[in-house]
C-alpha cells in the first residue's frame, strides 16, 4: 500500500503525461491533498477492505478519483468513487482505469465542464 508521499509522486507522474492543456487545467483545479479512505472490496471475502487514496474531488457530483494498488489496482489503479453516502465501496471494474487522465475523462467532473457537442441536423 502506498503512503501519502508515494501517492503525491504518482499523481505528479500522471499529470506529466497529460498532453491536453484543457484536461490538465481542469484536473489540476480539482486535485486535493491525497487522503486515505478504507473502501469495501465487493469481490473478495466478506468485510474485505482496501485503502484507496482520494486524489480528486468533484463535490457538486459527490464523486472523485482514488488511487488503489489493490483490488483492480494492479492493472487499473485509478478509480471513480463516491465521496460519501451509501455507495462508497471500490465499485465495479468498469470504473477503474490505467491512467489518471482516463479516469478523469470518464468522470462527472469532466462531463460537467465539457458537455458533448451535438450536431444539429
Amino acid at each position: 500500500m502506498p503512503d501519502k508521499e508515494t501517492t503525491v509522486a504518482l499523481v505528479a507522474e500522471q499529470l506529466s503525461l497529460i498532453q491536453d492543456a484543457l484536461c490538465l487545467s481542469a484536473l489540476r483545479g480539482l486535485l486535493v491533498d491525497p487522503y486515505p479512505v478504507l473502501r469495501d472490496w465487493d469481490y473478495g471475502e466478506a468485510g474485505q477492505q482496501f485503502v484507496c487514496w482520494t486524489v480528486m474531488e468533484h463535490r457538486s457530483s459527490n464523486t472523485g478519483i482514488a488511487y488503489c494498488d489493490e483490488g483492480f489496482g494492479p492493472s487499473d489503479p485509478w478509480g471513480l468513487v463516491f465521496l460519501s453516502g451509501t455507495h462508497t465501496s471500490i465499485g465495479m471494474d468498469s470504473g477503474w482505469y490505467r491512467t489518471l487522465e482516463d479516469a478523469f475523462r470518464e468522470s462527472m467532473a469532466w462531463e460537467a465542464g465539457n458537455p458533448p457537442n451535438y450536431e444539429i441536423l
